[in-house]
């Protein structure tokens, strides 16, 4: 379970490209927090009982990048569900990587963050639109993993480049290693 955090410098609904922050934390034995901005990537860690109030925060990584050889990948949505170009995609990658999918946007977010690898919300034969929310969810999970020298994408180009319609706009996502996400976005081309 998590929470996704975007700091825009415009009005909603805006760009990634206006985000000037973001963040998410990771709630389990441990709390962690990623927060990327201008300066960097970092992870930290919440623990409670050594600080003053019984909370304290203690950076882990302080330029947290992506490892560069990946080696997870989760995939939400039901298979039937996905376009055929996509399913053909995730054979391919299943066959390279190992699965680390639970269902929570945030942790399986994390797990391409820690080992390397793609997560992807893909477009949906019922939901060509996607389901996640380009505002609060894509554009700053896009900004964290661009932030840490991944990619993101809509299917066909970088999520921080989609223009909003409105609030709640829904959209595909796929992020990760960079070369994961061209063979993602090339497959997709073809299908």
């Amino acid at each position: 379970m998590g929470t996704v955090v975007g700091v825009y410098d415009a009005a909603l609904p805006a760009s990634g490209r206006d985000l000037v922050a973001a963040g998410y934390a990771l709630y389990g034995p441990i709390t962690t927090l990623v927060v990327a901005d201008d300066a960097g990537v970092s992870e930290e860690v919440v623990d409670r009982g050594n600080g003053d109030d019984g909370v304290s925060r203690s950076v882990v990584v302080d330029d947290l990048t992506l490892p560069d050889e990946p080696t997870v990948y989760g995939f939400g949505g039901r298979v039937p569900d996905w376009p055929a170009a996509f399913r053909e995609y995730a054979r391919e990658v299943e066959d390279e990587l190992k699965l680390r999918y639970g269902g929570s946007m945030v942790g399986d977010v994390n797990q391409v963050v820690t080992y390397g690898g793609v997560f992807a919300y893909p477009a949906l034969v019922d939901a060509p639109e996607g389901k996640l929310r380009l505002s609060f969810e894509a554009n700053p999970i896009a900004y964290i993993i661009e932030a840490m020298g991944g990619a993101s994408s809509d299917g066909s180009g970088s999520i921080l480049d989609v223009e909003p319609e409105g609030l709640h706009d829904r959209v595909p996502l796929y992020i990760g290693n960079g070369r994961l996400i061209d063979r993602l976005e090339a497959a997709l081309d073809d299908g």
